[in-house]
Formats: C-alpha cells, structure tokens, sequence
C-alpha cells in the first residue's frame, strides 16, 4: 500500500538543538516534510556519541531523534554563513528556532528580518519562558520549568513536601508536541491566506497546559491505583476508578481466604479505602499472591478492569502488538550493528511510513544541498568555504 505523507513538500529549517526543537521536527520529519538541519562548524554539542566523545557510534538519544534529515553546517556569526541560510530560507517553508532570547538578534536572523526574505515563512521560536517579558531571560532546562510550573507538587508524597522533577523531560517533550501541532496549523493556514507568520511558545506555558489535566486528585495512586506481585513474581499494575473498583473486589472475593477482606463496609466508599489505605493494600497484596500474572491479567481483562504487566522499556518495544502495527525496525548502526528503533506513530490511510535512514554525520549534505537546492557552482562553493561559511 503506497504511505501517503500529508507533509510531503514542506521543506523544514532546523536551527535548533537539544530536545524540543529536534522533536518538533522530527514529528514534522515522521510526516513526510524534508528536514535540513543547520549546525555550527563543530557541530550540535549533542551529537556527541555513545561514549560521548565525538565519532562515536550514535547515542540512543541522538539516533531517537536525528534520522531521516540532512545536515549543513553553517557559521551564522560570519556574514557568509548568514548569506547562505538566508538563500535557505528563501527555498523554505518553516524556519525552527530553540535560541535564548536575544540570540536571533545578534546573529541577524529574527522572524522580521527573514520573512523579507520569504513572506510564506513559518517561523517557529521555543523558548523556556517566552522571547519577551520580565522572566524571558532565566535559564531555562527542564528541571527548572517543571520546579516553576507546580510539577513537584503532583510528584511529591501527600504532606511530605515536594517530590523531585520527573525523569522524562516533559517540558521539553510538551513543547515539541505544541511546536509541532502549531506549524502544522500555520502551514493550512498560510494555504489560505498565502501569508507565513511567526510562532512564539514557552516551555513552561506549554507544560501548564498539560498540567491543567493533570492528576490532582489521586487516581494514580493508591487506593485507587495499584502495583502489586503476583504468584510468579511479576508486577502488576491495577486501576480501579469509579465502578471498576466493585469488579476487583467481587474477583477478589472468589479466592480461597479473601472474603472476609473483600467484604470489609471500609472498601464500600472511596473515603473509607483512602482512610484504611495501608490495610486496604496489604490485602489487595496478598490476594495477587495468590495466582499468576498472566491468569490475572486474564481475569481482569474479562471483568473489564484496566490492568497491565510493568514492564521495562526493552520489554515493551517488545510487545507483539506494536510488531502487528509495524511500529518498530531495525537500523544497522556502524561500530554497534543492529538497533531496534520506533517509527512514527502515524497511520495515515491505514499505511505508515516504514523506512528511516541514519542520523547524516556532520555537514554530510552541504555541497549536495547548496548544489541541488540553491544551484550553487564548484567556485561559489570554494568561496564560501575559503571565506569561514562554514
């Protein structure tokens, strides 16, 4: 079945590093769009490889994020290196730009001073806490983003103060995901209007929004939540919500021994299992004892009840479902071999996007693209070489 890529077309600029602007257009990327990704001479100071040392085989995080693009290098503080990008840009659909607020400024590549170049542009800016304004110039990584938009507070133990930043980097990965939806919007937008516009997020705004959702009220912990072990040594998690909460007590009920548990007047109401939690755990605790996983998993998808194994990642990548959806290959990385890799999740048409090619090492596409794309000849080419373009 031939993929149909909605994206296919778009012609991407990636000036950014780091997560959530390599994510944004990545996603952008998994879509169909054409990413360039611009980096300095010495390179994106994530590339760096496993051993963290450059020429290394890729790092999981750098293979996870930089596949299927091209790579330029470009010095943006010379004025040869602006003139290139600007000619880019030009022959570009989005421009992304992750850059502390002021740096577009002294490199000379603002949104004002690129859309003269091309009026369709999209520009998309991510910062920690917005390019303008009396907090614009705090420094800005993930876990102080998620410190300052009340993410401790939800990881914390109840009375126990502030818990610790949670080990996904959300901030950036909600700001990737907010950069993403938004250029898609501002590409169907400009297809009515011909006119391009400048994107302007925040981190910690971006994170707010997903937090405004977010679990405040303990439906991910006990008692409503569980992880327990059962008969073979296997963790199970178990959620129980509203009526479900009488289905796992009616299954606990039938095994030898936990009547009397299941049939205590505290676990009638949700105020009565908060009070008693310790007690109401310890015999959900040893009522999973009592069988194995998979038998539990069983009676509990049958009673309609939300349950699954905990699994590490490994183990998920795993999952026959995901092999029966085809979201998962294999890329042969040199000096590692075989590694297994997510494709993107889109399913467009009931086809998806199947093949993916290695993360380009560093400037790997710059004559091909100047050549190609801007028809730049040999001596223009030894020129700007000769002049520090990149």
């Amino acid at each position: 079945m031939a993929v149909h890529h909605p994206l296919a077309g778009v012609r991407v600029i990636d000036l950014s590093t780091f997560l959530s602007g390599p994510l944004a257009t990545h996603t952008l990327g998994e879509l169909g769009a054409e990413v360039i990704k611009v980096e300095p001479p010495a390179g994106d100071p994530t590339r760096a490889g496993s051993g963290l040392a450059p020429g290394d085989p890729p790092s999981p995080f750098w293979l996870a994020l930089h596949r299927d693009r091209l790579s330029v290098t470009l010095d943006l503080k010379s004025e040869a290196g602006r003139g290139v990008l600007l000619d880019l840009v030009a022959h570009a659909d989005v421009l992304l730009e992750n850059f502390r607020p002021g740096v577009t400024a002294r490199l000379g590549v603002t949104y004002d001073e690129l859309r003269t170049v091309n009026p369709r542009l999209i520009y998309c800016s991510i910062t920690g806490y917005g390019s303008e304004g009396p907090g614009a110039g705090r420094p800005a990584t993930d876990g102080p983003v998620q410190a300052a938009t009340g993410v401790l507070e939800l990881t914390g133990a109840r009375g126990d103060g502030p818990g610790w930043p949670l080990p996904v980097t959300i901030a950036d990965v909600a700001g990737a995901a907010a950069a993403a939806q938004a250029t898609a919007a501002a590409l169907y937008a400009r297809e009515r209007t011909g006119a391009g516009c400048h994107l302007d997020l925040s981190l910690a705004e971006c994170l707010l929004q997903w937090l405004a959702v977010a679990d405040r009220y303990g439906s991910l912990a006990p008692p409503t939540t569980l992880v327990v072990e059962s008969s073979d040594g296997r963790a199970l998690l178990v959620q129980t919500p509203l009526h479900f909460h009488a289905r796992l007590l009616a299954l606990v009920a039938e095994i030898p021994g936990c009547a009397t548990f299941a049939g205590d007047p505290r676990w009638a109401t949700a105020e009565g299992r908060l009070v008693g939690v310790g007690d109401y755990v310890a015999g959900m605790r040893r009522a999973f004892a009592s069988g194995p996983a998979d038998e539990w998993l069983a009676r509990l998808g049958a009673a309609g009840i939300p349950a699954a194994a905990v699994r590490t990642l490994d183990e998920a990548l795993g999952d026959p479902q995901l092999a029966y959806r085809g979201a998962t290959t294999t890329v042969d990385v040199p000096g590692t071999g075989p590694v297994q890799v997510l494709l993107g999740p889109f399913l467009v048409d009931g086809a998806r996007r199947g093949e993916t090619a290695l993360p380009p090492t560093l400037g790997q596409h710059n004559e091909a693209v100047l050549r190609d794309l801007l028809g730049y000849d040999d001596d223009r080419l030894a020129r700007l070489r000769a002049s520090g373009a990149w």
